[in-house]
């Protein structure tokens, strides 16, 4: 996988942000590019973007959430390019909202986004990318909301707590087989999209919602501080560090160095916890 040139990758969400910057850093190494969004139109400014540089590359309006659409765009990307070196999982959404306020609708929708997604690209892709006989890789965008929970955002940490769990066990399982298949988790710090606009979009009317007893964005500022020793950089940057990382071989692909104390103190308390257990 050092020479990606010519090589097959697909990105979910890639029309936006992150996955609109790991599309780009794919095109510029000479990549073949399977691109999937439910927004169409970004979805169709990415597909030209990359075509500028030269490479092949096909798009497809998806809903990751929906098994069968992903088992399509598996499909496709089969009949079309015979293969895929590179499974970027990486459509999901935030949706901030105090737990108290979330209902049954929205856990679903979010959860079946951020984590059904990332196990429905699994699902349709693995068996091939296993069958291929060919080295590849599936990486799956986490966060370091994966590690640190954050008032607002129960139900995206949630997700990505999930995702960790997830590919932490297909690792585990691929090493087992001594599979061709690598695994990796993105945990990225502060990068520059519009997924804090990705908000439930209820049926329920403005009158009938129950009003908030905690204010979204001053608990949104607890996220914020944290984020203050680091810096935000660019979905092409972000692109940057977790195409070497995968280069590397590296499960954890972090983009961020700042949030090293919190991930500490996190472990800390693990392990304060072990040392008052009754039982051996």
């Amino acid at each position: 996988m050092k020479d990606l040139n010519n090589k097959v990758a697909v990105v979910t969400g890639a029309g936006s942000g992150i996955g609109r910057g790991i599309a780009e850093h794919a095109a510029k190494a000479g990549m073949r590019l399977v691109l999937a969004d439910i927004n169409e139109e970004g979805l169709n400014e990415t597909l030209t973007m990359v075509k500028s540089c030269g490479v092949e590359a096909i798009s497809r309006v998806t809903d990751v959430s929906s098994l069968d659409e992903v088992e399509n765009l598996a499909s496709q990307t089969y009949e079309t390019f015979q293969n895929c070196h590179l499974l970027f999982n990486n459509a999901g959404v935030l949706g901030p909202a105090s737990l108290s306020e979330v209902n049954r609708d929205m856990y679903d929708w979010l959860i079946n986004i951020n984590l059904g997604g990332c196990f429905n690209g699994v699902h349709a892709f693995l068996p091939r990318m296993k069958a291929s006989g060919e080295e590849s890789h599936i990486i799956a965008t986490c966060s370091t909301s994966g590690f640190i929970a954050y008032p607002m955002l129960s139900l995206y940490s949630a997700s990505k707590f999930g995702i960790r769990g997830l590919m932490t066990s297909l690792r585990a399982e691929l090493a087992m087989s001594n599979s061709n298949v690598g695994v990796s988790i993105v945990c990225p710090g502060e990068v520059t999209t519009n997924i804090v606009n990705s908000t439930f979009q209820s049926n329920e009317s403005a009158e009938n919602k129950p009003v908030a007893d905690i204010d979204p964005t001053a608990m949104l500022e607890v996220a914020a501080e944290d984020a203050q020793n680091t810096y935000p950089i660019s979905p092409l940057e972000a692109a940057q560090g977790i195409f070497a990382g995968i280069k590397n071989k590296e499960f954890y692909i972090f983009t961020h160095k700042g949030y090293k104390r919190q991930l500490e103190d996190i472990s800390s308390e693990y392990l304060e916890a072990f040392d008052r257990a009754m039982f051996q």
